[in-house]
Formats: C-alpha cells, structure tokens, sequence
C-alpha cells in the first residue's frame, strides 16, 4: 500500500496537519494561574482596587486620579 506523500513531504515552507498533530501545535492546553488574571476590581493602569472609578464609553475602568495622570502624560507627549 502506498504510503501518503503529505505525512512525508518536509520541504514546505509550512507545517502540514500530519506535522502540526505530530509536534501538538494548538492542543496544548495550561490553566492560567491566578497571577494572570487581573481582578475585577481592579484599576486596568495601575493594578490596584478602585479609588474613586470612572469608565469610559467603551466601559473600561480606571481610578480617576490614574486616568487624568495618563491623559496627562499623553499630552505632554504629543505637544512635543
């Protein structure tokens, strides 16, 4: 019985299936720790519980005095 060229092909410039399933490319799977995940509570800029939130349109959430100090920031940066 002939045997399948595509399981014995290597000279492609990419990865076959047969070669994807062999080296487990996207079928590894971890559980993130809980390190990885930020708080629901917590400040997107600086990390923290919330003092004094407030939200964008899009519904992020960020501390006040985080937010001003970024928009700040931001704009020092473009004036140069």
């Amino acid at each position: 019985m002939p045997q399948r060229h595509s399981k014995n092909n290597n000279d492609l410039a990419y990865f076959t299936y047969d070669e994807k399933k062999k080296l487990g490319y996207g079928t590894q799977k971890e559980r993130l720790g809980k390190d990885s995940i930020k708080p629901f509570d917590a400040c997107s800029l600086c990390l923290k519980p919330f003092i004094d939130p407030l939200c964008c349109q899009k519904g992020h959430i960020f501390c006040k005095e985080c937010i001003l100090e970024c928009l700040l920031s931001q704009k020092k940066d473009i004036q140069r």
